[in-house]
């Protein structure tokens, strides 16, 4: 399956990865996925007007579930 989307890991300061989401097709910044501390999890804040189809949106959920996955991981390695 042809990839949709294209994640930019952002440089950041702090523990948690940033990245910014594109359109592979027109180059468009999508929106940034980034850690939200209420809530324990991966969220993404979309840029203005922006659509979304069923592909992209499980293209974008997959990515996020990696991330959360990757983060589980490191923490459990951490407590240990």
């Amino acid at each position: 399956m042809k990839e949709l989307l294209r994640f930019d890991e952002i440089k950041t300061e702090g523990k948690t990865k940033k990245y910014e989401v594109y359109s592979n097709h027109s180059a468009e910044l999508l929106g940034v996925i980034s850690w939200r501390n209420g809530w324990r999890c991966y969220v993404i804040s979309y840029a203005d007007g922006i659509d979304m189809s069923l592909s992209c949106n499980k293209e974008l959920n997959n990515f996020m579930e990696k991330l959360e996955n990757e983060r589980k991981e490191k923490t459990a390695q951490e407590i240990k």
